[in-house]
């Protein structure tokens, strides 16, 4: 496309992965998915930034947890360590109302993303909230220590992979209430995951 990288090639590449959209700005190139499921409700936000001449792909997980003053260190400690751990992405904290999102920035080389690249990325995010998705309630309300609930989200999800059970995971659909599962299968094991990712962006940057 002579445009590059454009809000029309991010909805084509979420409709091939079939995933039903929530919302699409097309004048900010922002798409909006909420998804449903076992870890509750959930919203992923993702869009193209432009900076100077720089454009990026932005993905975001508002909302994913509100810290208030209860055992808040232990939480950000938590946090910290997960950010360690992950390949893609990494948890913050706003200081002001306590929310706490996963996001992440790609730079668009050449204001190109293939779609393999977008759907490792895409679903190392979603890894990453199914990995976690417990870790700060584990602390605040089940009074684990960091180390406990950081190896509890652990087992319990490799748990269920090794289990050979997939994914599912439930989008919601706002315009008609009708809802639509899409099971993700072994090629989106969190460790195959994190592994291409990372030789991905590191081809990136060479």
């Amino acid at each position: 496309m002579s445009e590059g990288f454009s809000i029309s090639q991010l909805t084509d590449y979420l409709n091939r992965m079939e995933l039903k959209l929530a919302r699409v700005d097309q004048e900010k190139e922002i798409v909006e998915l909420a998804f449903h499921g076992k870890h509750g409700q959930w919203r992923m936000v993702v869009g193209i930034q432009q900076s100077g001449d720089v454009r990026k792909l932005m993905l975001v997980v508002p909302h994913f947890n509100t810290l208030g003053e209860k055992k808040r260190l232990e939480c950000l400690e938590a946090l910290m360590a997960v950010n360690y751990r992950i390949a893609l992405g990494k948890f913050g904290l706003d200081l002001v109302d306590g929310e706490v999102r996963l996001e992440e920035t790609i730079p668009l080389a050449n204001n190109t993303l293939t779609f393999e690249q977008f759907r490792l990325a895409f679903g190392a995010m979603m890894q990453t909230v199914s990995l976690y998705h417990s870790l700060l309630s584990r602390i605040i309300y089940g009074n684990a220590t960091v180390q406990e609930a950081l190896r509890a989200c652990e087992q319990e999800y490799f748990q269920q992979t090794s289990e050979g059970s997939n994914t599912s995971v439930t989008i919601a659909q706002p315009t008609n209430g009708e809802q639509h599962t899409t099971t993700d299968g072994p090629d989106l094991n969190v460790d195959d995951v994190m592994e291409e990712v990372t030789r991905l962006l590191q081809e990136r940057q060479d």
